[in-house]
């Protein structure tokens, strides 16, 4: 029931060969739809992201989607500029700080020019702005919204949702093919018979399937924040430095996401995520998930200090995820997804996404859907991305 999985479901069932008479899809999802990161994720866009030999397939089709969907209204589809900046913190608790818009003795005229719409940073906080992203490729979706959506217009189509957890894949004599899939629902155990299974369980997938080669995953804690204005289409990638005074110190750097209303929301809100930690190990279910709230009060406070809509804002959610990941890397770097067969008839996998996964959901969902109907992706080479490189048997 995460972004992949409901993805897939919405392509299977727009697919030429899909006929509902004589084919039957089935989303299996152990608490609600986009219960993980699929629903707590930034939802940045971006044609440059990872891997080259998905990225752009499934950008355009973000794009594609929402003109299709009204995703835009629905999910709060649009284009954005992106930028890395560094930023001087000031302490908003600070009346005169309030009054002014700066600390006392704070130099504005070191400041750095940024576009005249970006008008919702403090002044005179901006140190470095170097553009990282135009409209022209790059978006934000709200990735529960999105997911929900997808999950919804499969369903329209014919798909149904479980609410149940995935407990066996069941096998054919000496692992030839895949059989069913066991599953427990409010108490009972139950099987689903299936010709096809994909996997697409985020961080849970080596549980039902342990040649998965997944690292440790980690755990990211993010809150959402009803400001006191809205915010121009600006996601910052910062570096926030303290203030001169010695205040607010141990600041984080979180990413901000300004979004605009949606299903979800019909206001504008701002997303912020903070670091990754590795701390916690994965729990049973996304259901299970704990939040540190001190870790979400540290984003609040760092890009409360940055900026007075924000700061004068209202936390509405505070929450934390676990990505799947294949392992560490470098930002540019790429490492998976993992998308493909897995070389037992029938059984296929989807994720390791990390980052990425709401931006490559709708490239993976398409090529999957070709791979189970047609026997072979024609939307992207994904050759790079079969599980025989990534796959570690026992």
């Amino acid at each position: 029931g995460g972004v992949i999985g409901c993805s897939t479901a919405y392509f299977l069932t727009r697919h030429g060969l899909y006929n509902p008479r004589i084919h039957s899809v089935f989303i299996l999802e152990a608490s609600k739809i986009a219960g993980g990161s699929s629903g707590k994720a930034g939802g940045l866009l971006a044609e440059s992201a990872t891997p080259k030999c998905l990225a752009p397939l499934s950008f355009k089709t973000h794009g594609e989607l929402a003109k299709k969907h009204g995703g835009d209204k629905i999910w709060g589809h649009r284009s954005v500029y992106c930028a890395d900046v560094a930023l001087q913190a000031q302490d908003l608790n600070n009346e005169a700080a309030i009054a002014n818009g700066l600390e006392d003795g704070y130099d504005e005229s070191s400041a750095t020019k940024v576009p005249s719409d970006l008008d919702w940073l403090l002044p005179g906080s901006v140190k470095s702005y170097t553009e990282a992203g135009t409209p022209n490729n790059s978006g934000q979706v709200n990735p529960l919204a999105f997911t929900e959506t997808l999950a919804q217009l499969a369903k329209e189509k014919g798909a149904e949702v479980i609410i149940g957890s995935a407990t066996a894949i069941n096998y054919r004599d000496k692992n030839s093919g895949i059989s069913s899939v066991s599953y427990t629902q409010n108490g009972t155990s139950k099987i689903l018979n299936a010709t096809d299974i994909l996997l697409a369980a985020g961080p849970w997938t080596p549980k039902l399937f342990p040649a998965t080669n997944l690292g440790h995953p980690p755990r990211g804690h993010s809150v959402v924040v009803r400001p006191s204005r809205d915010l121009s289409p600006y996601v910052l990638f910062p570096n926030i430095s303290a203030p001169e005074n010695g205040s607010l110190s141990n600041l984080l750097s979180p990413e901000i996401y300004p979004r605009p209303g949606d299903k979800i929301h019909n206001f504008d809100t701002v997303y912020a995520c903070g670091p990754d930690d590795y701390e916690v190990p994965l729990p049973d279910s996304t259901d299970t998930v704990t939040v540190d709230e001190p870790r979400c009060d540290d984003v609040y406070t760092a890009v409360g200090s940055v900026s007075k809509p924000i700061h004068e804002g209202e936390v509405i959610t505070k929450q934390a995820c676990y990505k799947p990941q294949i392992r560490p890397h470098e930002e540019d770097e790429e490492v998976g997804p993992i998308v493909g067969p897995t070389g037992i008839q029938g059984l296929w996998l989807a994720t390791g996404h990390d980052e990425w996964g709401i931006q490559n959901a709708p490239g993976t969902g398409l090529v999957m859907s070709e791979m189970i109907f047609d026997g072979a992706a024609h939307s992207a080479d994904c050759e790079s991305l079969d599980p025989k490189h990534f796959l570690k048997w026992d």
